[in-house]
């Protein structure tokens, strides 16, 4: 169980890579050098940082090129920002009872104003900035906040991080949004490489005796449109089963104000006329993917648009605007039952049929002979495809064909849940397909196999554990036979 988190800041938590670029550059004009384009920085700058220093101002002193920095580094925040999903990430692992220290290099001036200007700083305990080599600090930080290597996590963007980490013997999180590619990182073997902080709560989980202690409250909302019909939702979170969009309240919202962001980001409409029904205590759902408890606290309300366009994020499957009457012959979730049967009951909706009938436990009342409205037409995933991917791996059912390295070919079709044009050219917000071919052919090299269909599972299985893939299809190919071009595998996985 990962009870403790420490972060890289750099490139880890915040994007301060322009800043960087201009101070090392402002050094090197004050040092009569040339400067650097900002790739150029990337592929050259490495940690620790005095090793850098030494090849491109080589003869400074380290107390003279501490000076330089804090010098030519900007202190204007206006342009400084959180890396996508940091900020959920830190709050969720706030909320969970975590442990949270930043082990930097920056300079500890720098990376305390830009915690207190993004709203971040009161998150973390511990802020061990200006260290030259973490592989030799992460042990006394360890030791001086008591923390168990073994419950301990170190999350960066470069391989000095990951080198760190494998030192004092935690567990290792490379992310790629930094300073280096996923192709450099997986050279300094972490034990998860992530391409945002989007995918560690799910990695992490709950903490045992913390986060399951309390319950968790949330926001939903009965949508109507002008048409007096009702927006459902399909997700995968409540196993498929259709209810309405909403979700959790954040540190410092009020329950409308979550509610309106949370239906915004959901769906992208806007509501007025807002309604409070009632508070469902949701106690171990059976329909939810988890173990948990709710607080569901339940609007109605109505969109302000006379032609609502709904526009789903990641989190749901499909949508339809149907009338009560067609709404309860749905597979609803039981909370959303719940729901509809208080409006009923309050005359928050109308039934068009006189006569009540039972419906699943509740009283909610049912039409007998319904004219089912055809469903939103939903176009299949967007996908993004590797090629031809080689993959060099040992592989035969004879040990003598196993003894002998051989490449293999893939093609790697990964399906998401996320639209392209609602990605907002944000690469965050994606798969990053040099990440998964990676990652991939670290698992082609790592060990032998007998079967190639035992190399295609193992390859499934790490695109739809690690990485943002709601579905994927593998073909493995391998050119064994004669009088053939290849003998092929193919398998279908996920959604």
């Amino acid at each position: 169980m990962i009870r403790n988190l420490l972060f890289d800041w750099s490139g880890t938590v915040v994007d301060d890579l322009p800043g960087v670029v201009c101070a090392v550059n402002g050094m090197l004009r004050a040092a009569g050098a040339a400067e650097m384009t900002r790739e150029e920085f990337k592929a050259r700058f490495r940690l620790p940082y005095t090793e850098f220093f030494a090849e491109v101002l080589p003869g400074l002193p380290l107390e003279r090129l501490q000076e330089l920095y804090l010098e030519h580094f900007t202190h204007d925040h206006a342009d400084l920002k959180l890396l996508p999903h940091a900020l959920d990430f830190i709050q969720f692992a706030a909320a969970t009872g975590r442990r949270l220290v930043v082990l930097s290099s920056a300079p500890l001036p720098h990376v305390m104003a830009q915690a207190e200007a993004l709203g971040v700083r009161d998150a973390f305990e511990v802020m061990r900035c200006g260290v030259i080599d973490k592989r030799t600090e992460i042990h006394g930080l360890l030791a001086e906040l008591d923390m168990a290597a073994a419950e301990t996590a170190f999350i960066g963007d470069m391989r000095h991080d990951i080198e760190a980490g494998h030192a004092a013997g935690v567990v290792t999180i490379a992310t790629c949004t930094g300073y280096e590619s996923a192709e450099t990182l997986m050279t300094a073997a972490p034990d998860m490489l992530v391409p945002n902080l989007s995918r560690l709560p799910a990695l992490l989980g709950p903490l045992t005796g913390v986060d399951g202690a309390y319950p968790v409250s949330t926001v939903g909302a009965l949508i109507l449109n002008q048409k007096g019909e009702m927006l459902l939702i399909r997700t995968h979170k409540w196993s498929h089963h259709w209810g309405i969009p909403g979700g959790k309240i954040k540190r410092g919202e009020t329950c409308e104000e979550a509610l309106i962001r949370e239906i915004m980001e959901e769906t992208a409409l806007a509501l007025q006329f807002i309604e409070f029904v009632m508070v469902q205590d949701c106690i171990e759902p059976p329909e939810f993917q988890r173990s948990a408890h709710f607080l569901l606290l339940n609007y109605i309300a109505r969109c302000t648009a006379a032609e609502p366009q709904v526009v789903l994020n990641e989190e749901a499957q499909a949508f339809q605007w149907l009338p009560l009457a067609e709404a309860l012959r749905m597979d609803l979730n039981i909370p959303t039952l719940i729901l509809l049967d208080e409006c009923v009951k309050r005359g928050l909706l109308k039934s068009e049929v006189p006569t009540p009938q039972k419906l699943a436990g509740t009283s909610s009342l049912l039409d007998p002979n319904p004219r089912l409205k055809a469903p939103v037409l939903m176009l299949p995933p967007d996908e993004i495809r590797i090629s031809a991917l080689r993959l060099t791996t040992h592989i035969g059912v004879p040990e003598a064909e196993r003894a002998g390295s051989q490449v293999l070919e893939a093609d790697v079709t990964l399906r998401i849940r996320r639209r392209f044009e609602a990605m907002n050219d944000d690469i965050a917000a994606t798969i990053d397909y040099a990440a998964v071919a990676a990652r991939l052919q670290q698992i082609a090299a790592e060990r032998q196999r007998r079967l190639i269909e035992t190399l295609a599972a193992e390859l499934a299985a790490c695109v739809l554990e690690e990485f943002q893939a709601i579905g994927v299809t593998i073909e493995l190919r391998k050119r064994i036979l004669p009088d053939t071009d290849h003998v092929a595998v193919r398998l279908v996985r996920g959604e």
